[in-house]
């Protein structure tokens, strides 16, 4: 059985941090699933021209930016260097939120995807109103909060910027990175952002399943080398 941090909430991570050895197996879960991808992604390299505007393109284009963009987070969490982390999430949803809505094939999905080929920028909430028409306004509201929390990191708000922070003497601030070794860096922050690249890696291979590029049996048999490893047993009950 693979990791429990697969499918861990961020709330409760952060309230348990100190699951250290079940972190460092999702780790290494998670780096050999995303390299898996990487390498199915790569198959397409050298497929595509530059003036080509085929749905075809755009999935491998965003999966891809996608995959290497959790490759990097994932890379950061390692090094102790969350603040960058965050901001690549957000990117991650935007990706995999956009091609949601260029899948379904309509006129205004199709003349967005042409406005997103010649440069374009499309706002996330073109891809939330479609969910709307999809799933309802129950499932808009609940990924219009989920972008929030993300996007509070890329603003920098304030609640974002108290993650790099400790509290010493007095309740007074103390930077997380004043030493090279990062040993001030929070494992509440660290473990809440490995749960969240649980969720954000999940919901890519969902959106790697739906292209063309990769078979539901061979998705599977990606996934069946995750769920062999014997999962380390939890320390510490969550609450």
């Amino acid at each position: 059985m693979a990791s429990f941090v697969w499918g861990r909430s961020p709330q409760e991570a952060f309230s348990n941090p100190y699951e250290w050895e079940a972190n460092a197996q999702f780790a290494k879960e998670a780096k050999g699933l995303l390299s898996s991808f990487f390498e199915v992604l790569m198959k397409k390299n050298m497929c595509f021209k530059k003036s080509d505007r085929s749905l075809e393109k755009a999935e491998w284009m965003l999966l891809t930016d996608s995959t290497d963009a959790l490759i990097e987070a994932l890379s950061n969490l390692e090094s102790k260097k969350h603040r960058i982390t965050a901001r690549l999430f957000r990117d991650v949803v935007e990706n995999l939120d956009l091609l949601t809505f260029f899948r379904s094939n309509n006129s205004k999905a199709s003349k967005k995807m042409d406005e997103w080929f010649s440069g374009e920028f499309i706002p996330h909430k073109v891809s939330r109103e479609y969910l709307k028409e999809i799933d309802g306004e129950t499932a808009r509201k609940e990924r219009a909060k989920y972008y929030r929390e993300l996007s509070a990191f890329t603003h920098r708000t304030y609640s974002a910027l108290c993650d790099s922070y400790s509290l010493g003497k007095g309740e007074m601030l103390v930077y997380d990175t004043i030493t090279e070794s990062r040993m001030m860096v929070l494992p509440n922050t660290l473990s809440a952002y490995y749960a969240v690249l649980g969720d954000l890696l999940i919901q890519l291979s969902k959106s790697i399943g739906f292209s063309y590029l990769i078979s539901q049996q061979e998705l599977a048999e990606l996934w069946e080398r995750v769920f062999k490893v014997k999962s380390v047993p939890r320390r510490f009950v969550g609450v």
